[in-house]
């Protein structure tokens, strides 16, 4: 045996020949690098390593070499195999490697397996191959070991790990559980987040299982500076051996303990209290309109990435990252969502008139309701709408609105006055197309304009808080409401979540004046990396070019269209509702499946969809087998009607709802029309949508193409309904005249019964000439309810009074005096 290069931190390498076979021992400090010499007179050499006692050896990736260099981390046996010019080969003598022994401190620490995150082996965040589901927490915000890490599928996937360790020497050891007698074999890395150029260790691992939990060494090493450290296991083969991995084990020379974050998802980031430093800047709700630019750069593209710009009064609106669509394209996609005066999912009940609502849209954006952090109202642009590394546009506006609603006090009906916000949000991403519309949506019962905004950076897809975000915030204004000037909101204040020094708290958040983009503030968080904290406030514009060129006039049209837009809306839902068809003696003719055993009360069947009963549903088939898309209806409503809209309403939240689809109209159930299509239904429980004129039809088909389910093609609808056209003319209505309708005129007043249960009828008086003289629609009528109705003042004479819910009428003959 002889010494030979001291490399790095001073190890030791053993040379033999081939032909002794005698084992050598050499012990070693953590981290020390080994120089292995093999003799000479070989054509090639393959170096081997055994960290179970010999039991299974792994090839040590790389070329051919007689001299090899190892930083040892782990006890750890060598050999090389020597191979002659005839093919054959030896064995050398194997040198046995041990960690100098250590005193550990009674502490001793663990933390679960479940606690970690995938990565692809080119490090890509948040893939598939492993199960490492997030450990659940305990009462002291600690993760607990319910769950592990499973299903290691691919050697394309490694597992990554944050340990926080002390300044001390720190051994790691992991609790496996692999099938009995069959081998598993890894690779650890050990990295300073801080520094990605070269890792700290790096270990070969070799196991064979036993059925049962075994610890193995993972790594021992001289920690250089307390903080978080990146250890990557990947699995070299015998990946589909792993039961699970458990736990890992922590033993060092400290008082204090390695642990793993709490959360997996990284600090959440914010500037908040932008304001301007600009002499004059008026303070308070003075701004009637807010902008700003945000940029996500390349290298934080990760998928669960919010950069908000603008969180103006109860709303909020920005970019996110989420995903790829099916051609691999980035769904680089923008929000903006308002949240209610009030929570639904604390107080179900909660009233409309307080509730955030959708004025208007673009054809392009999705609304829908949200919940889970507050409840609200959310409206998106799905798709690929921004590019990284270049500056996104926002800008809002907020008007005021006087809106009247009724409440029911003590029985009696009285109307109520509220001022609202009507808040409306345009992008524009510099590509071209210019200030895209979002929405513009109702903040309920507020009387304030803006007096400045907030921004964050967020990570909400824990699968990937390992990874590094930055973004970038710049040339913040607002518009005073008083002299429409702009002024530059040039200064900010800091917070963030997380935070602190206590065991499981992460610190891997920056703020402030970014050093990389004139002008702009940057927020960063993840990676595990120390807090970098910046100055608050970047210098004044001088040229207020990016407020100044906006021309707001267009946009405020835009405004005043959607406000109309809305008024039209009302109008075709209550010529919905009072054109809504009775279902009584429908029948679904035919249906493309059904669960007939797995929902609960009798639900899933065909037949409920027309029942009038919007709490019970059908569910496609999914116990015996699972029904494929489409799913399809066919109806019979029993008689020709003149169709002009649709209601389909659904239950089980977004995952069962529909998306695309198509409906039919025929008059004898073998001619078939398409009277509506759609590849994107409205995300939401409840939709009606009107066909561009109306069709006569007896049957109606239902062609389900494609849901918004992420777990098979699974689909739930409580009720489908159907309104008729406004018939035109009093035929209808003196045919229907009868004395089965109680009515009883009085002068002017009428007092009747409703003949029938709705949530909304309409109150008609016509001439006996077929005038309409007057109307007046009535809410929520239980049958038998005995209503007071006051006429308007009219010449006296004959009248035909009737009332009308859908396809049903009743009419009576009244005398007015």
């Amino acid at each position: 045996m002889k010494h030979l290069l001291k490399w790095l931190c001073g190890g030791l390498a053993l040379c033999m020949p081939l032909s002794v076979r005698a084992i050598a021992l050499q012990e070693v400090e953590r981290g020390h690098t080994l120089t292995l010499v093999a003799p000479t007179g070989y054509a090639a050499y393959q170096w081997q390593v055994s960290t179970n006692g010999g039991k299974s050896y792994l090839d040590i990736p790389g070329d051919s070499v007689r001299e090899l260099s190892v930083k040892v981390n782990v006890p750890a046996t060598y050999r090389v195999v020597g191979f002659m010019n005839n093919g054959q080969h030896v064995y050398a003598d194997s040198l046995q490697v041990v960690l100098t022994a250590q005193t550990y401190s009674a502490v001793a620490s663990a933390a679960s397996a479940a606690q970690g995150y995938v990565e692809s082996r080119d490090g890509k965040p948040g893939v598939g191959g492993i199960t490492i589901p997030e450990a659940p927490r305990d009462a002291n915000n600690l993760p607990t070991f319910e769950r592990q890490l499973t299903n290691w599928t691919s050697t394309e996937a490694m597992a990554v790990y944050y340990f926080w360790h002390p300044q001390a020497v720190v051994d790691t050891r992991m609790v496996m559980t692999a099938a009995l007698g069959q081998q598993v074999n890894f690779k650890v890395t050990i990295w300073n987040p801080q520094d990605l150029s070269e890792p700290l260790g790096c270990a070969y691992l070799t196991t064979v299982g036993t059925g049962r939990p075994d610890t193995v060494m993972l790594s021992g090493f001289n920690v250089p500076a307390m903080g978080y450290y990146r250890y990557q296991l990947e699995c070299l083969n015998g990946c589909q051996n792993i039961r699970n991995i458990d736990r890992f084990l922590f033993a060092s020379t400290a008082e204090q303990k390695s642990y793993v974050a709490s959360y997996l998802t990284s600090p959440s980031v914010h500037l908040y209290d932008w304001r301007s430093t600009q002499s004059g800047a008026p303070t308070g709700d003075a701004y009637d309109w807010c902008y700003q630019e945000v940029m996500l750069p390349a290298s934080a593209d990760v998928i669960g990435t919010y950069v908000m710009s603008l969180g103006v009064l109860s709303g909020y609106m920005g970019i996110q990252m989420n995903g790829y669509d099916e051609q691999g394209k980035s769904l680089h996609e923008v929000l903006f969502s308002m949240w209610d005066d009030g929570n639904t999912e604390e107080d179900p009940n909660l009233p409309e008139y307080l509730r955030a609502g959708a004025v208007d849209w673009a054809d392009y954006t999705t609304v829908k309701r949200f919940g889970g952090e507050g409840t609200g109202i959310q409206t998106f642009v799905h798709g690929h709408q921004w590019e990284c590394g270049r500056y996104v546009q926002f800008l809002t506006n907020c008007r005021p609105e006087i809106a009247t609603y009724t409440v029911v006090e003590n029985g009696v009906e009285q109307v109520r006055q509220q001022e609202n916000r009507l808040v409306s949000a345009w992008y524009n991403a510099l590509d071209g197309r210019g200030w895209q519309y979002i929405s513009t949506v109702r903040l309920p019962n507020s009387s304030k304009y803006f007096n400045s905004w907030y921004s964050f950076l967020e990570n909400y897809n824990f699968p990937t808080g390992q990874a590094v975000r930055e973004a970038y915030y710049r040339n913040g204004y607002a518009r005073s409401r008083y002299d429409g000037k702009w002024y530059h909101f040039n200064q900010v204040s800091f917070s963030h979540t997380d935070g602190g020094v206590a065991e499981g708290a992460r610190n891997d958040w920056g703020q402030g004046a970014s050093d990389k983009e004139t002008g702009a503030f940057f927020m960063r968080n993840g990676g595990y990396l120390p807090t970098d904290m910046r100055e608050s406030m970047v210098p004044l514009n001088a040229q207020h070019t990016p407020v100044d060129t906006i021309a707001l006039e267009p946009l405020l049209q835009r405004v005043d269209q959607g406000v109309a837009n809305e008024q039209e809306r009302i109008r075709q839902d209550e010529a919905f509702e009072q054109n809504l068809l009775n279902k009584s003696g429908w029948e679904v003719l035919s249906f493309s499946s059904e669960e007939t055993a797995g929902e609960p009360n009798g639900n899933g069947l065909a037949k409920w969809v027309i029942d009038g009963n919007n709490d019970t549903y059908w569910h496609s088939r999914w116990t015996s087998s699972t029904a494929a898309y489409p799913h399809t209806f066919v109806i019979d409503m029993k008689q020709v009607y003149d169709i002009s809209a649709f209601r389909i309403t659904m239950s089980g939240g977004s995952n069962r709802y529909i998306q695309a689809f198509d409906v039919y109209g025929s008059l004898d159930n073998e001619n078939w029309t398409l009277v509506y299509s759609t590849d994107e239904a409205p995300d939401e429980e409840s939709f009606r949508f009107s066909l561009t004129r109306s069709a006569q039809m007896r049957y109606f088909k239902l062609v389900v193409r494609s849901g918004r389910a992420t777990d098979g093609p699974f689909v739930r609808i409580n009720e489908i309904d159907v309104s008729g056209s406004i018939p035109e003319g009093i035929g209808q209505v003196t045919a229907a005249v009868s004395n089965s309708w109680q009515v009883v005129a009085r002068g002017r007043t009428v007092e009747w019964t409703a003949p029938f249960a709705a949530e909304k009828v309409l109150l008609t008086l016509y001439s006996a000439a077929g005038q309409t003289m007057w109307r007046q629609t009535y809410p929520a009528l239980h049958k038998g309810k005995t209503c007071t109705t006051q006429l308007p003042k009219l010449a006296p004479g004959v009248y035909v009074l009737a009332i009308r819910k859908g396809n049903e009428v009743y009419a009576r003959h009244i005398r007015l005096f």
